[in-house]
């Protein structure tokens, strides 16, 4: 294994731990759905891990060949597009809060998170297949691509604008635009000689995003200035 295919997967897993440390001492209550991310994400990259190294052992072709990496990855994969695609979901109804829109937009993005899980397995099939899992993969990516629009229009929109907010919502929108962009590369440039490049780009752009959520949730940002001493002092999440 080479140092450019090592390393998106250990610098997003320390990133990772760092923000969920992060999010434990600021503001667990405020973003749950990206601490659980934190989690599901450190099982996938571990999971994958140690089925890489295992099926490695006995050799490339092995490797290559090897039906349970295969079934790994691709689950990984769909299940990482889907917590970016709820994730999307989940800040836009943070944004709107205290707009007049937010209970019938919820209603909207609720219906959209549904459709979202249950459209793979009504478009596609056979089921849990490699072919099953690029659909359902791409389908997910496009669709927080898109939704990653509306948050942002959504935050345009609203006049007061919480700093912390908008660099979480930064960050995902790095994660999705990258998983797009990775995926609209795939399908133009399918050769196996060119995969490499284009798995690192969404593998960069996936630490470029935790990197952005560590450093919004940095202790710095969490801390008010006091009023009557000017000093800052910690925000109670």
């Amino acid at each position: 294994m080479t140092f450019l295919a090592i390393f998106p997967p250990a610098s997003s897993a320390i990133l990772l731990l760092a923000l969920a440390i992060l999010l434990l001492r600021s503001a667990y209550g405020q973003y749950p759905l990206l601490f659980a991310y934190c989690f599901v994400e450190l099982a996938i990259i571990i999971c994958e891990g140690v089925v890489f190294f295992s099926v490695a052992a006995g050799g490339s072709r092995a490797y290559q060949s090897s039906l349970r990496y295969a079934y790994v990855y691709w689950s990984g994969d769909l299940l990482h597009d889907l917590m970016l695609f709820l994730l999307v979901i989940t800040l836009t109804y943070k944004t709107l809060e205290g707009s007049p829109m937010r209970s019938a937009t919820g209603r909207v993005l609720t219906i959209i998170g549904v459709a979202a899980v249950a459209l793979p397995f009504v478009l596609f099939h056979p089921f849990f297949t490699a072919r099953w899992f690029g659909h359902a993969s791409q389908l997910l990516s496009l669709g927080a691509a898109a939704m990653n629009l509306l948050l942002w229009t959504a935050i345009i929109g609203t006049k007061k604008r919480d700093p912390q907010l908008l660099m979480v919502s930064a960050g995902v929108g790095i994660a999705v635009t990258g998983l797009a962009i990775s995926w609209g590369l795939a399908l133009q440039f399918p050769s196996n000689s060119v995969r490499w490049l284009i798995d690192l780009l969404h593998g960069l752009t996936h630490v470029a995003g935790n990197a952005i959520w560590c450093w919004a949730f940095r202790p710095a940002l969490n801390r008010q200035p006091d009023r009557s001493t000017g000093h800052p002092v910690a925000s109670q999440a």
